[in-house]
This record gives C-alpha cells, sequence and structure tokens, in this order.
C-alpha cells in the first residue's frame, strides 16, 4: 500500500478536491523529480499528454481521474500539458492527443493514443 505520509517535495499534499495518486506536473524538473522518487520507483506512474484545446483531451479528462481515484493505492497518475513541457513531448516521443504511457522504474510498459477508455484501463490492470 502506497504511504500517504511521506513528506517528499515532489508529491505534495493534495489540494482539496485532489488524491496523492494525481499530479498536474508544472516543470520538466518536477517530472524528472517524481520519477526518480522511490514511490515512482514502487509503484507504476501513468502519464497523460493532454491539451485544454484538444476534445479527445477533454473527454478522457474525467476517466483518467476515475481510474486514479480507483487505483489510488496502486498507482500514481500524472498530467503533463503539451503546450507548456515540448522538451517532455519530445523525449516521449508524443505524436498525438491524448497519449498515455504506463511506466514501471522509468522503463515505458504501455502506451494509449487516443480516446481509448477500454484500451487504458487494460494496460493499467495488467500492469497494476
Amino acid at each position: 500500500i502506497m504511504s500517504l505520509t511521506t513528506s517528499v517535495d515532489v508529491f505534495k499534499a493534495p489540494r482539496r478536491g485532489y488524491y496523492w495518486s494525481y499530479y498536474i506536473i508544472t516543470s520538466s524538473l518536477e517530472l524528472e523529480s517524481a520519477l526518480a522518487h522511490p514511490l515512482a520507483q514502487t509503484y507504476p506512474v501513468v502519464l497523460m499528454f493532454w491539451a485544454s484545446w484538444n476534445e479527445p483531451c477533454r473527454v478522457m479528462m474525467r476517466p483518467f481521474r476515475a481510474m486514479a481515484v480507483a487505483k489510488r493505492r496502486a498507482a500514481i497518475f500524472c498530467q503533463v500539458d503539451v503546450d507548456k513541457f515540448k522538451d517532455i513531448v519530445e523525449r516521449y516521443r508524443v505524436e498525438a492527443l491524448p497519449t498515455f504511457l504506463l511506466l514501471k522504474q522509468g522503463v515505458e510498459k504501455g502506451r494509449v493514443v487516443g480516446a481509448k477508455v477500454g484500451d487504458l484501463s487494460i494496460i493499467i490492470m495488467a500492469n497494476i
């Protein structure tokens, strides 16, 4: 079970209405720190690459958050805005939106491109 008492900077206490396992990435350095954190080495990390102007991304936001709540003790979910972090987009070869990556110990174990809730559920269930 994921510890909710960690006092590490990258996994700050959640804002009201958010959960410990759901993070909105605010900088490239924050993502690097998050992926190097011991929790990310123990638990899978699911990245959602999205843009506010993209309709499929907006459609997938609710199911993504629901999965984060459902799997809050088994995985870490992070949202990455592609308009703000071009370097991260290039590093993970994101070519279409939304793109979901499942990482285990920093290694990509699954990728879903597009608004495919069923496919996202399958890679999450198979790797958690």
